[in-house]
């Protein structure tokens, strides 16, 4: 049905702002209220509070549009359907128009502050025939618009709006161009350094496999959460049939507890992963499992905007080590699995980086960058090359301690760890190919 408003001579043009005007006649309606209007938001709540309690016919049009927060307020419209207002969404709608029991506004303005007050807006209060036309096309939109705002749909979704409001947030504050990382000049040619642990000729056919066997069984865990979140996947206690075949017993005890170790104890892992507030994130971490697009890290933004969003989660024991451990899990390609901030500080130092990143995030995103593009040309994904980071830090300790006057062998029978004792040994063997004493004397950097 085609419809035509025709301005009549006592219809009223009202520029913003409008919001007496259409508060007023909500106020004194009694009978309808019925709203079409793509974008709205908690303004909406503001003007309808406490006003629209007895009103018998209470319905909106909008857009539900999860891309969109401001069509997408969840905690708005389980205000409004608290309030009684039925509401069905169509996302291709894009008219605003305002019905109530005496007045009618065909407006150009959303139901956002910004649209009733800030805006360049225009708004028509219509004439009764012209009310009529607009009730029959309200009617008309409601009938061929059957996708119903419920509550369930809103808690089915409540995963997706989570993470679009933390963008939205995160949108309004510091963007990563804010951030310097800087390689600084001078000192120590840490490429050399580089060179000789490539051409150390350490056999990595093992951790090759290691890589090989967990990026299938990563695959498989990654397909699982796409069908939604079971915290099953991520622990389950001793004796439970399922004690064998999820993350924390992959991370403590299997295929990537043998990449990378994390040092956590099981209480700390299911602290974190039985929190009610761990399911947001892994939504966060993964958005692909709530339907979302997934992170695009190649873009500097986005990666800092991940970094800076894994440790803003308020859990017990999900501080330092678990955020950059599900990193390096879940995006290998951009993070490397050392997992406390002070060891990537030094191999940062060592490769000659100057940031003022501050804040958890800012410094994994900074770290991570400066790792991956000074070993850009080392041909290993982030498995190999975090070996490389800490046999750097290893042989700077040693010659160090050496210097000091320490012996070698001393220093390795006190080590309490054998890993730390691999990465010496190995440094051992950069030392004695590097002409050390000659460089020591250019190195301008400290390992704290």
């Amino acid at each position: 049905m085609q419809y035509n408003l025709t301005l009549k001579m006592d219809e009223i043009i009202l520029k913003n702002p409008i919001t007496d005007h259409i508060k007023n006649a909500v106020n004194n309606s009694r009978n309808k209220l019925n709203f079409a209007v793509p974008f709205l938001n908690s303004f909406a709540c503001k003007l309808l509070h406490n006003s629209v309690q007895d009103v018998l016919d209470k319905r909106i049009i909008t857009r539900f549009d999860p891309s969109c927060l401001i069509s997408f307020d969840i905690p708005v419209l389980e205000k409004l359907i608290a309030m009684g207002f039925k509401i069905r969404y169509d996302n291709n709608i894009h008219l605003k128009v305002y019905i109530t029991d005496s007045e009618t506004f065909v407006s150009s303005s959303n139901l956002t502050k910004g649209g009733f007050e800030s805006n360049v807006e225009l708004t028509i209060k219509v004439d009764s025939e012209n009310t009529e036309q607009c009730n029959s096309i309200f009617e008309e939109i409601w009938q061929n618009t059957q996708a119903e705002v419920t509550s369930e749909l809103l808690k089915d979704n409540y995963a997706k709006y989570y993470l679009l409001k933390k963008k939205d947030d995160f949108a309004n504050n510091k963007k990563s161009s804010d951030i310097n990382i800087i390689t600084v000049k001078g000192g120590i040619d840490t490429q050399k350094i580089i060179d000789e642990i490539f051409n150390l000729g350490e056999d990595y056919a093992h951790l090759r496999e290691l890589t090989y066997s967990a990026n299938q069984k990563k695959e498989i865990f990654k397909n699982k959460l796409k069908t939604g979140f079971n915290k099953n996947l991520f622990y389950v206690p001793e004796g439970h049939r399922l004690r064998l075949d999820n993350l924390f017993y992959d991370f403590t005890y299997g295929i990537e507890s043998k990449i990378a170790g994390t040092g956590l104890r099981e209480l700390q892992f299911s602290t974190v992963f039985e929190h009610p507030e761990f399911q947001k994130v892994i939504e966060y971490i993964y958005p692909e499992m709530s339907g979302m697009k997934p992170w695009n890290l190649s873009d500097k933004e986005e990666l800092y905007e991940f970094c800076c969003g894994i440790f803003d989660f308020k859990i017990p024991q999900y501080t330092e080590v678990l955020p950059i451990r599900l990193a390096s899990y879940f995006y290998p390609e951009y993070f490397m699995p050392i997992f406390k901030l002070q060891d990537l500080y030094k191999a940062c130092d060592l490769l000659k980086l100057e940031t003022n990143a501050k804040s958890k995030g800012e410094r994994l995103y900074a770290y991570s960058t400066h790792i991956r593009d000074q070993m850009s040309n080392v041909p290993y994904d982030n498995n190999f090359k975090f070996n490389f980071a800490y046999i750097i830090i290893h042989t700077f300790e040693l010659y160090d301690r050496m210097e000091k006057g320490e012996h070698y062998n001393d220093i390795i029978s006190n080590s309490d760890k054998k890993w730390k004792e691999r990465y010496l040994n190995q440094g051992l063997k950069v030392l004695q190919k590097l002409d050390f004493a000659n460089m020591k004397k250019e190195k301008n950097i400290s390992i704290q």
